[in-house]
This record gives structure tokens, sequence and C-alpha cells, in this order.
């Protein structure tokens, strides 16, 4: 076992070594106080004077003060308190006389011998009664000595009217002294008793130490018997809880496996994981959570938690500080005593047990599972080694889906504006309409294209030509529904399809859209513009009867816009009103 440090006292004393500083600068401010009582005291006694050269020789001696204090100090640091170096002892033998002598020249000075015992009780404290005897002696000739000297040469700036003579001031300072010895011999010797205290306990804990060891033995032979006698059937124990770990974790990752090979959506795989994680690991909820943006902030993706409160105060604080550790370091997490006050997600759904697993591929975490029980020490570390293996297949299938939704946009989108590519649009005209003729709802079409572009790029060039049409895709985007196909046509021609809308609604939304155009303003710090769109609109089935007449008639109403003028909306003629 282990024992206490040799030198009890300065074990039990560090706390004084570590706040002797402290001390020393309370005598600081003594000092301070004691020439600022003197000070007043002569300014307020009639029969005593002020005198400024005795007020400097006070100021130095309370400068000299502070460097011994400041040496005192230093040597404290680089040796050991209950040695004591030469230049400590000399420190401390300075900072006695130099108090001694500044409180002989004080006007009350006999009123604060007391002073003195500062720096010797600290003596006491650290070395002992017997050490502090040698500090003693000098302080005791020095006051009587420079007590002496004052009261012959400077009788009349200081208040001597406690003595009328030498021997009484001898007798004075003596009694003083032999006080100050006794209380110090009775400090020292409750110094002494704490540290033999400290000793003989020492013993006692080293004897209760030997007996302990002897009992742990004794212990360890009973057990070791017992140990070999239940040995068998722990380990068909354990070969069985494997088989069954075994099971669940083939059949799990079996199942997800099947899920990454087969669903490519995002949501769709995370709701299906998450349903199996609740089936494998009988939890009361299952939540998943993805980073998002450049401060990798995680968002609720998918979770079982029906209630919108309760699901609200989860997406609240699934940030805090608890959790991040998932999240930056990649280290999973399990708590079998979970309390509101640390988990505040948990507050007001009576959640005792969780594990937070984080999701990780190719390296980088991509969110976090986290599984929650209503019961305490719900989970083992073999609950948390099976969701790491989950998450790893967890982590591969989003990076998979990711890659796929990557392929898809790189496929249906156009890479500058956002929008989609006449490809997708062309693909999709064909479904929507299908869907409009079977369905006998309206499918309206708009196609335009920005005025004068070619010279717009020649004179401002390419660069904010781009940036002139990505403001515009960013524009007409917010104005569009969810289920409306917007596509970049080719250069700067755009579509706009528009399903279960007819000609009035589409050539409102037309108009909208060509005013909101007109009023942008495009900037790049350095050049700043506005632009202006012609717009062609048809509809299906009053202006066309297929989606060629649909396409068709809308690029004939485009060219009809720029002809009388442009910056206008035209909208394809019925087909009741067409020449046979």
């Amino acid at each position: 076992m282990e024992t206490l440090d040799k030198n009890p006292a300065r074990k039990t004393l560090g706390s004084y070594f570590r706040h002797e500083g402290t001390i020393t600068r309370f005598s600081h401010v003594i000092l301070m106080i004691l020439v600022v009582e003197d000070l007043a005291a002569r300014m307020i006694t009639p029969q005593a004077s002020v005198d400024f050269v005795l007020l400097a020789v006070q100021l130095a001696l309370y400068a000299g003060f502070i460097l011994a204090g400041a040496l005192k100090l230093k040597e404290s640091d680089a040796k050991d308190q209950d040695k004591g170096s030469l230049p400590d002892t000399i420190a401390r033998i300075a900072e006695i006389v130099i108090m001694t002598v500044f409180i002989s020249l004080l006007y009350h000075g006999p009123l604060f011998y007391f002073v003195v015992l500062l720096p010797i009780t600290s003596i006491i404290l650290s070395r002992g009664f017997r050490e502090s005897i040698r500090f003693l002696v000098p302080g005791w000739l020095i006051q009587a000595l420079s007590r002496y000297t004052v009261w012959m040469f400077f009788s009349g700036v200081t208040g001597q009217g406690f003595h009328s003579n030498e021997g009484q001031l001898f007798i004075s300072v003596t009694v003083q002294y032999l006080l100050f010895a006794f209380y110090c011999y009775i400090l020292g010797s409750v110094r002494r008793e704490y540290v033999r205290s400290q000793e003989e306990n020492q013993i006692l804990i080293d004897r209760l130490g030997d007996k302990y060891v002897q009992l742990e033995q004794a212990k360890k032979e009973i057990q070791s018997q017992y140990d070999k006698i239940s040995q068998a059937n722990e380990q068909l124990e354990k070969a069985n809880n494997k088989l069954t770990a075994s099971l669940a974790e083939f059949y799990t990752l079996q199942q997800i496996s099947q899920a990454i090979s087969s669903i490519f959506d995002m949501n769709e795989l995370l709701k299906f994981v998450n349903d199996v994680i609740i089936g494998v690991m009988g939890v009361s909820h299952s939540t998943i959570a993805l980073c998002h943006g450049p401060g990798n902030l995680m968002k609720v993706q998918v979770s079982s938690i029906f209630d919108k409160k309760e699901l609200a105060l989860v997406s609240d604080y699934i940030n805090s500080d608890v959790l991040k550790p998932s999240v930056k370091d990649g280290n999973s997490m399990i708590d079998n005593d979970a309390s509101p006050e640390e988990y505040p997600f948990t507050r007001g759904r009576n959640i005792r047990s969780l594990i937070c697993v984080p999701l990780i591929a190719k390296g980088n975490v991509l969110g976090i599972v986290l599984i929650e029980h209503s019961m305490p020490n719900a989970f083992s570390n073999d609950n948390v080694r099976l969701l790491e293996i989950i998450s790893q297949q967890v982590g591969i299938a989003i990076e998979n889906a990711r890659l796929y939704q990557q392929m898809h946009d790189l496929a249906t989108l156009d890479g500058l504006t956002g929008a989609y590519n006449r490809l997708y649009f062309q693909d999709n005209l064909q479904i929507e309409f299908k869907k409009a003729q079977e369905g006998n709802y309206d499918l309206s079409f708009l196609i335009f294209d920005i005025d004068h572009f070619k010279k717009f790029n020649d004179t401002h060039g390419h660069l904010f030509g781009d940036l002139v049409l990505k403001n515009i895709a960013a524009f007409i985007m917010k104005k569009l529904r969810k289920e409306d196909i917007f596509a970049r046509y080719g250069g700067e021609e755009f579509v706009i399809l528009m399903p279960h809308t007819s000609l009035d609604q589409v050539v409102e939304k037309a108009e909208e859209i060509r005013k909101g155009v007109g009023s942008l303003v495009i900037s790049d710090r350095v050049i700043s513009a506005s632009v202006t769109i012609s717009i062609g609109v048809s509809s299906f089935p009053e202006t066309a009867d297929s989606q060629v007449s649909l396409v068709k008639s809308a690029d004939d109403a485009l060219y009809e816009a720029k002809r009388q003028g442009r910056n206008r909306v035209c909208v394809a003629n019925t087909i009741i009103g067409k020449k046979e």
C-alpha cells in the first residue's frame, strides 16, 4: 500500500507552503497600515511632530522588508521548507530585523511588538519550535537594542511615555519576548503532536494494509476454488451467449446489406435501418442524426419518437456538449444512469440508459445513432459493440446513398444554375404529358430567354453572364412549387413545366416571373446590371394537343414576344383559332 511522505510535517502542512506568499503579502499590508497609523498619530498628538526623515527611514525599511520577503519566497520554491537554505535563513532573519527596527521607530511602537510574531509563526509552522529559537533570540536582542537606541536618540520623535528609563524598557521588551516564546512553544507543541499523530496514523494504516493484503490473498484463494468449480458452466454460458449474439449480428448485418444494395434514397434507407435497430436492440427509442454544413452541426434525420414536442426537444439539444465527443472524436459512449441534467434532450421522457455511436465512413464522422431505454442499466458493452458494427454498415450505406445522389445530380442537374438539364426535362415531359392526358388535367409550359444576352456577355464578360444566369435561376426556383419542373433548355434559354395549371394561371405566373427578373439588380462588387426576359407560354389542352405542339407553340409565342419588342409575355394561339 502507498505510504505517506517521509516527512509528515511537510505533507500535512503543504497548504501552508502554498500560501506562504499570501502571509508575506499580508505582512506588507500590515506594515503599510502601521506607517499610516504612525503618521496620523504624529499629526494628531500635540507633543509629537511629523519628521519626514523618519518617514523616509520607515519607507526604506518597508522596501527592505519587501525584498527580504521576495528572497524568502524564491528560496521556498527552490528548496525544501523543512531544511532551510542559507539564503532562506538570511532572508527570514532580515525580515525579523527590519520589522523590529521598523516597530521601534513608531510613535506607538510598544503596542505593536506582537507583529513580529508573523514571520516567527511561519517558521514554527514549517520547521518547529526549536528552529524558531534562533530567530526569537536575535529578534529579542535587536528589539531591545533598537528600542533603546531610539529612546536615547529620538526620544522627542517617538512616543516613549511608556518607559521612564532604560531598565523599564529592557524589562518590557524581555517580558514580551518571553510571552512570545511561550506562545511559540505552545504552537510548536501543537505542531509536534499533530505530526506525531500523523505518523501514528500512518503506522496504523500500514498495519491495516497488511491485514487487508492477507484478507485479499485469502479471498483470492477461495475465489480461485470457486472459479474452478464454475468454470465449465461459465464457458458453456459464454459460448451460448456468443452464438446468440452472432446470430443476431448476422441477421442484422444481412438485413442492412440488403438495404444497402437495394435502397438508394437516403430517407428510406435511414428509416429502414432505424426500424432494424429498434427490433434488434429492444430499445425505447432510436434516433439517427446526420452532420450538415461547415459547422458540422447535427440534424435529426430519422427518429422513432412520435410526439412532436419530444422530437422538437431532441432536435434542439442534439448538438449539446455531452454528445460532441462522438461527433468530433468518433468515440462511442454508454451511460446506464442518465439524468436530464446531464442530457437535456431526455427531459420529460423518462430516459435512464442510452448509447451514442458515431456513423463513420472513410474516416469521416457522418452523424450519430442514439438509442435510449427507460430502464436503468439496460445496456452492456456488447450492445455498444453490436451497435458499432451496425453503424459501420450504416455509414457505408449513407456514403453510397450520397454518392448515388451526387451521380444523379450530375446526370440530371445543370452544373451552373442548379436547374434540371434538358435531358431530364425531355424525359419528364413525356411522363407528365401522359399523366395529364390520363388524368384529364391542365399541363402548362413556359419558355423564356434573356433579352440581348449575347450583347450583354460581350459587354460585361462571360463570367458576369454566368452570374446573371445563376441569379435568375435561383430567383425562379424560389417562386415555383415542388411539383413544377424548371430546366435550362440551352444557353440563356429556360423552360418550366407546370402540372395542374391552366393557361390563365400560367400567364399570371409568367408575368410575375418577368417583373421579378426585371427588378433584380445583379452585382459582383464591380459591375451592377439588370436584365429583362421574353416569355412564351402554352397549355394543354387549350393551345396544344401533344407534347411536341406544347413545346413548339410556346416557342413560337416566345419569338412573337421578341418580335413585339421583348420584355413581355406572349401566349400561344388556341387550337380552335388555328387554321385547318
